[in-house]
């Protein structure tokens, strides 16, 4: 088998205490850790594993409520490789029209659909997931930014060319015009 990258391999420490109902689901990461909330992993602090697809990043907004029915919004995160994240998969017709295999990026999904849950396993709850292909990348704040990056730089420079195109036709408007 062939590796392409390695990919963090860990899930937030708040999915253990449920671990038990979701292991149905999710494969067992190498590790249950709050770091793995973080937005820059240490490979040296955070496990990995080597991957022969891509790499996932995936966070899902949880509400946890008190006795007086009060909600608090926490984030959970689950990082790892395309094909150790899920027992059943990811819904290939998602990955195929969203071009995960293609190019990095970042995108909310409908769990249910995404993880080819049936109706008793799921509700309509949404997971943001980012896929991509470096060393570690899972491991950063969003595999979208260098993705935008990558595109807004040209858009910049296109922009840039054009005020400059702009300033030295005026210099020679001006210049000529003159008696």
């Amino acid at each position: 088998m062939i590796y392409t990258a390695r990919c963090f391999s860990c899930i937030s420490q708040l999915y253990e205490a449920v671990w038990p109902a979701l292991s149905s689901i999710y494969k067992k990461p190498k590790n249950f850790t709050d770091l793995c909330n973080g937005n820059n992993l240490d490979p040296q602090v955070v496990p990995s594993t080597f991957c022969p697809t891509i790499c996932i990043r995936m966070w899902e907004e949880l509400a946890i409520a008190d006795e007086q029915f009060v909600g608090v919004r926490i984030r959970g995160h689950i990082r790892g490789c395309l094909n150790e994240l899920l027992h059943n998969g990811f819904n290939q017709t998602i990955v195929t029209w969203y071009r995960w295999m293609h190019r990095d990026s970042c995108r909310q999904y409908r769990k249910r659909e995404l993880f080819k849950l049936p109706t008793e396993l799921s509700d309509h709850s949404y997971i943001t997931v980012c896929t991509c292909y470096a060393d570690y990348c899972n491991g950063r704040s969003s595999a979208a930014t260098t993705e935008q990056g990558t595109f807004q730089c040209p858009l910049f420079l296109v922009l840039y060319f054009f005020i400059i195109l702009f300033s030295i036709q005026r210099i020679l408007l001006i210049n000529f015009s003159l008696p």
